[in-house]
């Protein structure tokens, strides 16, 4: 092999490695998205921005998990194939029954007085005004 073999060779071997940085910096800091980071930046990366994109995302703060069956990366918000999982436990719980509203006796004391003024004025009869009075006594 003659030097300018070696030398095309070593510049060639220099690029490979500068053009794989991203890569080599997720596999080190074992990045949930690696794989991700690797394909984008194999495929993409030539475009400078790809490239450029991928390096911040594997340089980025990435969650690693204390639970041991727990996903690493879900908090980082980076995460494209594994989240962390919560499990939730539904309980059956009984529905609240409405609050009972009882009326001070000076509200309903109004409510009737404009009842009759109702009734006095033709708005309503005597039915109606019977079956209102009926429901605000008994709400009060």
């Amino acid at each position: 092999m003659n030097d300018t073999q070696s030398e095309l060779l070593t510049l060639l071997l220099v690029a490979t490695i500068i053009f794989l940085i991203p890569t080599i910096i997720a596999f080190l800091r074992r990045h949930p998205n690696r794989w991700v980071i690797f394909l984008l930046n194999t495929f993409l990366g030539a475009t400078g921005i790809v490239w450029f994109g991928c390096l911040i995302w594997a340089c980025k703060a990435i969650h690693i998990t204390a639970d041991p069956r727990g996903t690493n990366g879900g908090e980082s918000g980076l995460n494209l194939t594994a989240n962390d999982l919560v499990r939730v436990r539904f309980e059956n719980v009984a529905p609240l029954s409405p609050p009972v509203s009882r009326l001070p006796s000076e509200d309903m004391l109004d409510r009737l007085e404009r009842l009759k003024k109702l009734r006095d004025d033709g708005a309503i009869d005597a039915e109606q005004f019977e079956r209102m009075r009926d429901g605000v006594v008994k709400a009060g």
